[in-house]
């Protein structure tokens, strides 16, 4: 059985990182594994055995050839007066132009590259975007058989650049749909019914090595790494470190953070315009995630810390349990199913500076087991198990 995965950029660059962890497990059980990125660059460190086909990154770069196909095209205008009633919601337009500007990619990518998606490959989409939509079409107007499957994560799955035209279709002929968290289970289900569709197949990270030394009695360090986005709430987790600051003047403080993004030149001023003594800001920006890894390995930390708007299932916090650290998090999206009473702290989705500074208090007053912190990121988020599972999952559609 061959499997013909469709992604944003990986092999390339660094983002979905998960699909670094879950690799060798595809190519371990298919026969074959082809890779179909969006977006072509530099593949990253230890990819470089991936099978790459580049003819989709290729084609969509052909932006005026495939606007004007749109543009003549009966399906754009169909699926336009199909979802009328929804044409004012927000990027309605935008994704149903995206959709068809993938239909006619795609169209002419399986024209060109039969054995991609003849009778024995299952085709895999990362994401809940508009090539499953695309796919399924496809395959239903060229008659072919070909499977299809996707997983879903976060904006892929609450809409939050705007609902996906044809979702339910979607739903309805897809063969299988793999959300990485129960909520996210949850919110298909209430909203497009089909609960038979989803099946839950949970991301993980490897074991990266033992448990993350803590810091001197005198001393608290903080970590977070996320992107530097209004998203990520990084403005408030400063003034959450600048406030818990305040309240120990003994403790010499440190708050590290790992990425970029928007704000990085704010965080940048706040490394050097705050007037709090004892209280050290470092801001690393982008670093390989082999060496952020390592850091949290060698480093004495004490808690890490993310205070999102929004979230699949973080693969930050995961890698911070896998070393035993406690976590202090909000409760978005699939984060809660990560969270225990004994692996650290689960605020509300929406925490004032004071409440967040009270859990960086309960962390330093209580001594959370490192070990059992492990233990539970072990049954819960272990790359191994997880990606065993899915795989398994995967083989019985065939």
């Amino acid at each position: 059985m061959k499997l013909t995965v469709i992604t944003i950029r990986f092999p390339y660059f660094n983002t979905e990182a998960f699909l670094e962890s879950e690799f060798p497990f595809l190519q371990k059980y298919f026969d074959e594994v082809t890779f179909l990125p969006l977006i072509k660059g530099k593949c990253r460190k230890g990819c470089q055995q991936a099978k790459v086909c580049d003819k989709y990154a290729c084609l969509y770069k052909k932006t005026k050839l495939y606007i004007i196909k749109v543009l003549f095209s009966k399906g754009f205008y169909l699926s336009l007066w199909k979802h009328r009633s929804k044409f004012f919601r927000k990027n309605r337009l935008i994704n149903t132009f995206k959709q068809e500007f993938h239909y006619q990619v795609f169209k002419t990518l399986i024209i060109q590259n039969p054995s991609l998606f003849d009778d024995n490959t299952i085709v895999y989409s990362y994401w809940f975007n508009a090539p499953v939509y695309v796919l399924l079409k496809l395959k239903e107007e060229l008659g072919l058989k070909y499977k299809v499957v996707c997983r879903a994560h976060r904006y892929d799955v609450y809409d939050e650049n705007g609902e996906m035209p044809n979702r339910t279709y979607c739903i309805r002929s897809i063969d299988k749909v793999f959300p990485i968290s129960q909520d996210a289970i949850n919110f298909f289900a209430k909203k497009y019914g089909h609960a038979e569709k989803y099946v839950l197949s949970r991301l993980g990270v490897k074991d990266f090595g033992g448990i993350a030394p803590q810091s001197e009695a005198n001393s608290f360090h903080i970590l977070s790494v996320s992107q530097v986005h209004p998203r990520k709430r990084i403005h408030e987790i400063y003034e959450s470190v600048m406030e818990f600051s305040k309240r120990h003047p003994e403790k010499i403080i440190t708050w590290t953070h790992f990425g970029d993004g928007v704000q990085l030149k704010n965080l940048l001023d706040w490394t050097k315009s705050h007037n709090i003594s004892n209280l050290t800001i470092e801001a690393k920006g982008r670093v390989a995630n082999t060496d952020v890894l390592k850091y949290i390995g060698e480093t004495p930390l004490d808690v890490f810390i993310n205070l999102s708007v929004s979230e699949g299932v973080p693969v930050s916090i995961m890698e911070a349990q896998s070393f035993g650290l406690p976590v202090i998090a909000t409760d978005v999206g699939g984060t809660r199913e990560v969270m225990t009473n004994t692996n650290g702290i689960l605020l509300s989705s929406s925490p004032t500076i004071v409440e967040v500074a009270d859990a960086m208090d309960r962390i330093l007053n209580n001594q959370f087991d490192r070990k059992e912190i492990k233990q539970s990121w072990k049954e819960i988020s272990d790359a191994d198990n997880n990606y065993t599972t899915f795989v398994n999952q995967l083989s019985n559609l065939t």
